[in-house]
């Protein structure tokens, strides 16, 4: 989960680490699947093709946020408990890459506002105010 997916788990909207770009920039639908393959194989420490809830918090608290500070205790649990509730969807306890993946098309179609198969820093922008809006008037049910 890199510092793209944070605003993802943070915010129940779930939102790409790779999507906190500048207004010029541009992430494609293939680069962040490129990047997700790369946070899942980092965070499945005992390399069993899954991640525990236990790895899904190892990784939260070891990543650093703006900053570089890493996130509280308290903040990475949560936000590690939210990716489980949200992407673990046979609820077995663990999340697959499959599973993972699903979830980042689900983020990266929201972000995602014009269809065109990227997302540019002001659509990442526009999700992410959105998302903050959402979060402060209570959970939606998505």
């Amino acid at each position: 989960m890199t510092r793209a997916l944070l605003p993802a788990f943070a915010l129940a909207a779930l939102s790409l680490p790779a999507l906190v770009l500048p207004a010029s920039a541009q992430e494609t639908r293939k680069s962040a699947e490129t990047k997700l393959d790369g946070e899942f194989a980092a965070s499945d420490t005992n390399h069993d093709g899954f991640l525990s809830q236990a790895e899904v918090l190892a990784r939260m608290s070891a990543m650093k946020v703006a900053g570089g500070k890493k996130l509280d205790p308290a903040q990475a649990k949560k936000i590690a408990t939210l990716f489980m509730a949200r992407a673990d969807t046979n609820k077995d306890g663990r999340v697959s890459e499959a599973e993972s993946q699903a979830l980042m098309n689900q983020v990266f179609s929201r972000y995602d506002l014009n269809h065109d198969g990227r997302v540019d820093g002001q659509e990442a922008a526009a999700a992410r105010a959105a998302a903050r809006s959402a979060g402060k008037s209570g959970p939606t049910g998505r």
